[in-house]
């Protein structure tokens, strides 16, 4: 089963994201996945994402992103068709109030097991939660991207997206324990 996990690199002046930390310490325990870090850039992320999805075409797309003052990992429902940026990317790109895709629905909802997801997690000691929030910056841009996309071009594809708190409220090794967990039940 091809196995496709997103994050995203530093932003905002800081020098790491927690996703990508995360991302970085799974792929030593599952060297085979396909991986890929996404800059914060509204225009190249997206892109690069349906790049990746053309050419893996994977069963399984788990985005990853920071969720600043979250101390759980948020299991994201529902991927919003709006940009509201409260910070400028990468390239200074700021919209507010904009569609991602005009025409399309006002929600897309994640097509992972996360009620699952969410009893597996909990059983194994991690904070988690169900959240339909996932902000209207890169990373709900991104997951309503991947579920369009995956949906217009008929990819078989189970796709969603995690927040995962900073390092510091939640360590890295942590958060890679979470996601193991996570990797082998969608293989199961």
């Amino acid at each position: 089963m091809k196995i496709l996990i997103t994050a995203f690199g530093p932003f905002a002046g800081r020098s790491e994201n927690a996703s990508m930390l995360a991302l970085h310490e799974l792929k030593k325990s599952f060297p085979e996945i396909h991986t890929r870090v996404l800059p914060v850039d509204s225009v190249i992320a997206p892109a690069r994402l349906k790049q990746a999805l053309r050419k893996i075409r994977p069963a399984v797309l788990i985005m990853l992103g920071e969720a600043a003052g979250s101390e759980k990992i948020r299991l994201e429902t529902t991927a919003w068709n709006l940009l509201d940026f409260t910070l400028p990317d990468l390239a200074g790109r700021q919209p507010t109030h904009r569609f991602i895709h005009p025409g399309l629905p006002d929600r897309l909802g994640s097509t992972l097991p996360l009620e699952k997801f969410h009893a597996l997690l909990s059983t194994h000691h991690h904070e988690v939660a169900l959240s339909n929030d996932p902000g209207r910056y890169l990373c709900n841009q991104l997951f309503f991207t991947a579920l369009h996309y995956i949906g217009y071009h008929a990819i078989p594809c189970r796709a969603g997206f995690i927040h995962l708190p900073l390092a510091e409220h939640y360590p890295t090794d942590r958060a890679a324990d979470a996601l193991r967990h996570l990797i082998v039940e969608m293989r199961s």
